[in-house]
């Protein structure tokens, strides 16, 4: 059906037969029986073989009308599964809000420079949020935060990009408390923490309960930057990732609290379905600017101590 549609475009296009076949690379008895066809298939003549050339038909017009977009829209279907195509369309790509603080406006301007006219529909979420839309299509990529050596589902690709060492935070000018400890001494001191759905905020539950000592809350609020402003008025102990602290404007009004038996790594991964068709060099590009925000503040450390 499709070779017919082809056909029939290429004979109105270049009012002939012969020059329809040069153009599809057939002969011209091929590219009759083609239109022989559809016209048995729609049962109506498409043109008026009376004329020279033959002329289309009033109907004819209006199949054409018809049928140009839809042959656009079976190129655009090959386009989008080509994964060496240029990008186009719309990419949905997801981030967990600690890392789009620190590298969101670097993946819209890597994006807006390298893919102009590509869509992109920029999303927050809990990496548990972002993993039930990757897997149920609602998503075409994402950046993810998971605790070290935790599986990723089978149907996603995935690059790691970096690993994130989560650290206790106090007030540097108000300390709460003083020196190397248990975790289980951090049981009277209040804390300011994402809302459940955290990862590293579950963590400290779960090593927490294991001392035998609760969680007492003070605020969870999603805002990093509020919740660094709060720990370095002295209202509490915060969970930061340490290259979030490095690009904190609180860094010099905060200092690592050191628990001897509370240590947490975690891992960010770049994942998406394993076939993202023309969308993968978009998302390779989403990939090294992410990479490149998130490694930024480490490499500032390195070199202020070499």
């Amino acid at each position: 059906m499709l070779d017919e549609l082809k056909s029939f475009v290429a004979v109105v296009d270049d009012a002939s037969l012969t020059r329809a076949a040069d153009r599809l690379c057939v002969s011209q008895s091929t590219v009759s029986k083609r239109i022989q066809r559809l016209e048995a298939l729609l049962g109506t003549a498409l043109f008026d073989r009376n004329s020279k050339p033959p002329k289309p038909t009033a109907v004819a017009s209006r199949i054409y009308g018809q049928v140009v977009p839809l042959l656009r829209g079976f190129e655009q279907l090959f386009h989008l599964a080509n994964e060496d195509a240029p990008p186009s369309g719309l990419l949905r790509f997801g981030f967990p809000q600690v890392v789009a603080d620190m590298a969101l406006p670097d993946a819209v301007t890597a994006m807006k420079a390298a893919f102009p006219a590509l869509d992109v529909r920029w999303q927050t979420d809990w990496t548990t949020g972002l993993l039930r839309r990757l897997e149920t299509g609602a998503l075409d990529a994402a950046v993810l935060m998971l605790a070290t050596g935790a599986p990723l589902p089978d149907e996603l690709a995935a690059r790691r990009m970096l690993t994130f060492n989560v650290v206790v935070v106090q007030s540097r000018d108000k300390p709460l408390v003083k020196g190397r400890m248990p975790i289980r001494s951090l049981a009277d001191c209040e804390w300011i923490l994402n809302p459940e759905g955290c990862g590293y905020r579950a963590a400290l539950e779960r090593a927490m309960a294991g001392a035998g000592a609760p969680l007492r809350l003070g605020v969870d609020t999603h805002a990093g930057d509020m919740q660094m402003r709060l720990v370095s008025a002295g209202l509490g102990l915060g969970l930061v990732p340490r290259e979030m602290l490095e690009a904190s404007p609180w860094k010099s009004r905060l200092a690592v609290v050191d628990v001897r038996d509370f240590a947490l790594t975690i891992d960010v991964w770049l994942a998406h379905p394993h076939a993202v068709g023309n969308l993968r060099r978009a998302v390779e590009v989403l990939a090294d600017a992410v990479s490149s925000s998130l490694a930024r503040p480490r490499a500032a450390r390195r070199s202020r101590r070499g």
